[in-house]
């Protein structure tokens, strides 16, 4: 217990916690629980009068063990806020409730909420932006009204979540708003408004049920840092990382950001646990089937591959650009912009993987693209070892590839496109495999055309060059066989996700 600060000062007070309209909404089972956000606030309330030279804005060890009922009839909640200075400056905090038994007339105390306002500020380390502006992996989209409906079933003052969450493997995506005061739900106070936060555990929430098959809540929060503080009728996007997964905890860390990227909010450690008991269980259509990962057999062919979902691109991800991508990316349309931009994240993602997950490298640190500012690269390796890279994109998705020799990649959405221009690229042999049965014209064809896209990248051809030199032999659902100017048949991988067919070419030894 030496390492234990002394008590320097404390105080025991009684509170009243008004019991606003908006509060009705927030419910755990059919009854109104006071929220883990609105807790951290009047905690830092009841700090500000004890020491008003207390600095609130960052919050540790912070604790939610019991819920804090609220009868929906009831004006205020009567309770008691214990806060204790220690030696070393740091301010504890606890909202506790008595409840005494008709019958016994046995007091008990319950502690709801206890958290730390430390006096030395730990040192924020914010992610790299290039991580924080997307999400890796093939991604399930919610919309907010079925989260509401199905996973999360608030009511209306707690439904911040807008439009759709995105989430994959890597985290969850997520757009919310702060109400404003025609809601009924306008309250900034000292950490800002609490209901962009909530929103974000509602997200977490959602990827648990998906990802891990629990319906979990929070319970505690390792680091709070509020850096600005979210103003009601503002919107923030939330970046949900998932740091932590065991059958009964998940823990994340949270990120809150409004639309030009700036960070306001981190919430480190959020853990979070299935506080039910069992009897909550998520619905059969979100929890993901985990049967196979369909870029597996890609990915064990090269060094590292990373997959972004254009539609998970952020707006502010033009700030992990270096000088020479921006340059790049400056000279495009704007319909091109977006697959540029995927496209750098997954290269950059690629490179943070080989170099055993770094996630110190800022981001405008790392080029992506060849000095003539069109082919990419992954900047790692020497003369000696270099490291060969391959992108792609399409309408959806954007993929990197590294490896150790040639490779080349390519990603095409299945459609009649590759089978209505087949006369430019096929020979007569590569139009008769068109049309074998098995796997139907379209997909026949669109095979072909990606082998020859990606054996173009991989073999520093022109895609015209490839036309002629790659000549397809045999096509199948998983493998392909093709030949470069006549020489022995290679084989090119592929994998279909979402009518999306992605088609890897090697060099072989």
């Amino acid at each position: 217990m030496e390492d234990v600060s002394k008590v320097n000062d404390s105080a025991l007070f009684p509170v009243d916690l008004p019991v606003h309209p908006y509060l009705l909404d927030h419910r755990f089972e059919g009854k109104v629980v006071l929220p883990a956000v609105e807790a951290m606030q009047a905690l830092a309330e009841a700090v500000k009068h004890f020491r008003p030279d207390a600095d609130v804005s960052i919050i540790t060890d912070a604790r939610f063990e019991k819920f804090l009922y609220i009868d929906g009839g009831a004006a205020h909640v009567s309770a008691s806020i214990e806060l204790t200075e220690r030696e070393n400056g740091d301010i504890t905090g606890s909202l506790k409730t008595k409840s005494t038994s008709n019958k016994l007339a046995i007091t008990r105390v319950q502690e709801h909420a206890t958290l730390c306002f430390p006096l030395d500020k730990p040192n924020l380390t914010e992610p790299p932006i290039d991580l924080a502006s997307s999400l890796e992996g093939v991604c399930f989209e919610i919309p907010s009204e079925n989260i509401y409906r199905d996973l999360v079933p608030f009511g209306p003052s707690f439904q911040n979540l807008r439009n759709s969450v995105l989430l994959s493997r890597d985290g969850a995506i997520a757009w919310t708003c702060a109400p404003q005061e025609s809601a009924g739900a306008d309250r900034a106070g000292l950490l800002g408004s609490p209901f962009p936060l909530d929103a974000a555990f509602h997200a977490a929430c959602a990827w648990g049920q998906r990802y891990a098959g629990i319906v979990a809540f929070p319970v505690a929060v390792q680091e709070r840092v509020i850096l600005k503080r979210t103003c009601p009728g503002s919107t923030y996007v939330c970046r949900i990382l998932p740091v932590r997964i065991e059958p009964d905890l998940l823990a994340f860390d949270i990120r809150i950001h409004d639309e030009s990227g700036d960070l306001y909010e981190s919430a480190r450690g959020v853990s979070m646990r299935d506080v039910s008991a069992g009897r909550m269980k998520p619905p059969q259509w979100v929890i993901d089937p985990g049967v196979n990962l369909p870029l597996e057999r890609i990915r064990s062919r090269c060094l590292g591959i990373s997959l972004v979902e254009l539609r998970t691109v952020l707006p502010f991800a033009e700030r992990a650009l270096s000088a020479q991508e921006r340059d790049r990316f400056q000279r495009l349309g704007e319909p091109r912009r977006r697959s540029y931009l995927a496209a750098r994240l997954a290269c950059k993602r690629v490179y943070r993987n080989l170099r055993g997950n770094d996630l110190l490298s800022p981001a405008f640190d790392i080029t992506t693209i060849c000095p003539d500012q069109i082919r990419p690269c992954c900047p790692i390796g020497d003369e000696v070892s270099p490291v060969f890279c391959s992108v792609s994109h399409d309408d959806r998705f954007a993929i990197a590839a590294a490896g150790d020799s040639r490779l080349g990649v390519d990603v095409e959405r299945i459609s009649e496109r590759p089978l209505k221009s087949q006369h430019l690229y096929m020979d007569e042999s590569e139009q008769l495999l068109a049309r074998e049965p098995a796997l139907g014209e379209m997909g026949n064809a669109v095979r072909i055309w990606t082998i020859k896209e990606a054996a173009a990248k991989a073999f520093d051809m022109t895609l015209a060059e490839s036309w002629n030199r790659v000549r397809v032999v045999g096509v199948g659902f998983l493998e392909s066989r093709f030949q470069l100017d006549g020489e022995e048949p290679r084989t090119a991988i592929h994998a279909e996700v979402d009518d999306h067919l992605f088609t890897l070419v090697c060099e072989e030894e």
